[in-house]
């Protein structure tokens, strides 16, 4: 009997399998600056950092995975996205100009004082012009909106695509000024061997916080009150500063 039973039950069809079936998972597209850190630098052709961390972190909650695209420089990113090539920045400032294009959180990722960096041999008091002064500036730059009108009239602004450029040029004395953000100026510093040659200005130039972006025709538009406030929660829990060392460490000394 156990026999006849056994073969009958191989000759029944296989029973539907009752088991839930997953949630797919939608993959979206996302760029940002690929000089930047340590919130976001292009390494081994990934974009990595706290903002693409984050990003990640953010949009897997909610069932998405983000495939992180570099496109050469900050400038090429913006345009993309605007162009509906990707679907978020993981990190800008939030400029009237950009305001047009984009939504942005609330919350900001994380703040970021801004300073003039130059070379040594300069006066280290912040100079009362830049008269006469050359910037150097990448290509997509924005350091908020007071600075951008400043620069828009500037006769002598130089743009590149890197910022490896730009603190080269800076060294050998081919501009006079650099503005950037007091933290990665000081990484990229570190990095590229240049700190005996180039130092950051005592004055702040200003204040500017990056946020997640979106085209304002995302998918993603609706969700925008969750991401902040769970930006919001990360910064109260002291998650952002933990990473923040995290992803320092791992710009000077890259993982194997």
């Amino acid at each position: 009997m156990p026999l006849i039973l056994a073969l009958l039950f191989a000759l029944l069809p296989a029973l539907p399998s009752l088991a839930q079936p997953q949630a797919k998972v939608r993959t979206l597209t996302a760029c940002g600056h690929p000089m930047y850190p340590p919130l976001s630098w292009e390494q081994n052709g990934e974009l990595t950092g706290i903002a693409p961390h984050l990003a990640r972190k953010l949009l897997a909650e909610h069932g998405y995975s983000i495939n992180m695209q570099v496109f050469g420089n900050w400038e090429r990113c913006q345009l993309a996205a605007r162009q509906g090539k990707v679907d978020l920045i993981v990190a800008a400032y939030k400029t009237r100009q950009r305001e047009r294009d984009f939504i942005f959180t609330d919350t900001p990722i994380v703040a970021d004082p801004v300073v003039l960096f130059t070379q040594i041999g300069h006066d280290k008091s912040p100079p009362l012009s830049l008269s006469g002064k050359t910037l150097g500036l990448l290509f997509g730059d924005s350091f908020g909106d007071d600075f951008d009108r400043t620069a828009s009239r500037h006769p002598h602004v130089e743009r590149v695509s890197t910022g490896e450029q730009n603190f080269q040029k800076l060294a050998l004395g081919r501009i006079d000024y650099m503005p950037i953000g007091l933290s990665t100026g000081r990484l990229q510093a570190q990095k590229l061997g240049l700190t005996e040659q180039v130092f950051p200005l005592p004055d702040l130039l200003t204040l500017e916080y990056y946020h997640l972006a979106l085209p304002r025709n995302s998918v993603l538009a609706p969700l925008l009150p969750a991401l902040s406030a769970r930006l919001q929660a990360l910064a109260d829990d002291q998650y952002i500063h933990r990473i923040t060392a995290y992803f320092e460490r791992r710009y000077l000394v890259p993982a194997e």
